[in-house]
């Protein structure tokens, strides 16, 4: 803050207000290949014809009810496909981003464990995924940056969001104070401004829903939960939800927690 020479005393209607993204993260049904346990990655399998009933069942879940500021689908087709099964309402306010997708397993995508558990790279991915690369796949650098992307944008795009609603606050301070020092012996109609419904006076919450792949849950649930590793992390079973908090902090940054405290960017 620049210094002007004199103390300025705070108000409270000019602080910025509270901010939370509430993060609903809806992992696709089953697809041929994840019943028979192979690696599905960037392959664009569609769900079981029989999952999409069962996906409709889950319909219910109360984490799905309510409204959402955002609704984000992963690009590919059986995350297209749970979304119509389990949400087809919210179809049409849907923003496919191929930033989403599942981690590209490359050549060995439709292989299963007991095909590849005698291949030394293979073996060595899994020790430590971030050293080695599939062949032809995608590298766990380019995995974790296109999802730190994506949610980079989802912050600007609700900081933005806040900024409007701060104009807001200012507007409605500024209607008070002339309401406030107006004379009451003059012609003022005070009925017609209520300054309180020029807008919400409550913390900001928008909600996100977001269709996407279990690792792309499981990198994010190992950001939010202090000791959690991408394979200690427990993704929701196919069709249901994890849901996970973006929160404002009073340093200027955001933190990503299943109750709050994890820094994003750690």
């Amino acid at each position: 803050m620049e210094n002007t020479g004199h103390e300025q005393t705070p108000n409270p209607s000019r602080q910025q207000r509270q901010i939370e993204l509430e993060l609903v993260l809806l992992r696709h049904g089953h697809t041929k290949w994840n019943i028979e346990r192979r690696y599905l990655g960037s392959t664009d399998l569609p769900l079981l014809p029989e999952e999409r009933t069962k996906l409709a069942a889950l319909r219910e879940q109360p984490e799905l009810a309510g409204r959402f500021w955002r609704v984000y689908c992963s690009d590919l087709l059986r995350c297209r496909e749970t979304l119509h099964s389990i949400v087809p309402t919210l179809e049409g306010a849907a923003i496919y981003d191929s930033r989403l997708r599942e981690l590209s397993f490359g050549e060995w995508e439709g292989n299963t464990y007991e095909q590849l558990k005698y291949n030394p790279k293979y073996r060595s991915w899994i020790d430590d995924p971030a050293a080695i690369t599939p062949p032809g796949g995608e590298p766990w650098e380019a995995f974790a940056a296109r999802l730190e992307h994506f949610m980079n944008g989802l912050v600007h795009e609700a900081e933005a969001e806040q900024m409007k609603e701060n104009r807001c606050f200012t507007q409605r301070e500024n209607i008070e104070g002339a309401i406030a020092g107006a004379d009451s012996d003059a012609d003022t109609n005070t009925d017609a401004v209520e300054p309180s419904k020029l807008c919400r006076q409550e913390p900001m919450k928008l909600r996100v829903l977001i269709v996407t792949h279990g690792g792309v849950i499981r990198q994010w649930l190992a950001k939010a939960e202090s000791g959690t590793t991408f394979y200690t992390a427990s993704a929701p079973p196919p069709g249901a939800v994890a849901v996970l908090h973006l929160l404002w902090q009073e340093d200027g940054g955001w933190a990503l927690s299943t109750t709050g405290g994890v820094n994003l960017s750690g």
